[in-house]
């Protein structure tokens, strides 16, 4: 019995993202991974989380910088001051989901989006 190829009827976007795609193959099939900019590891910088969340939020990283308290001492001062990697439930992430008022689904978009930043 002959095989033909299934033709999808709606449209599939082909284009990459700011990061790279990996074609693989698992026994016959064909995998599309996408890679992204900051190298694939999931690793988020402060920079690439900071960029989404202008993009996502106009003046947001302004009202986080005005809300983070004086004391150098207070954690939350050195999480903003040093974080370089922004992982989820990291101190810097769960102060800027306070102060800013997100959700969880809003967070959780800014990590997707920050992923897709230049590093």
């Amino acid at each position: 019995m002959p095989s033909y190829p299934i033709r999808p009827t709606f449209p599939i976007d082909v284009r990459s993202p700011t990061g790279t795609v990996k074609v693989g193959r698992q026994g016959t099939a064909v995998t599309l991974d996408v890679v992204a900019a900051s190298g694939g590891d999931g690793a988020l910088t402060a920079g690439q989380f900071y960029a989404a969340l202008e993009n996502a939020f106009p003046g947001a990283s302004a009202t986080v910088r005005d809300a983070v308290p004086s004391d150098v001492s207070n954690p939350v001062n050195r999480a903003y001051r040093t974080t370089a990697v922004i992982t989820p439930g990291c101190a810097l992430l769960v102060f800027v989901q306070a102060t800013l008022s997100l959700s969880d689904a809003q967070i959780e978009n800014l990590l997707a989006s920050a992923a897709l930043q230049p590093q």
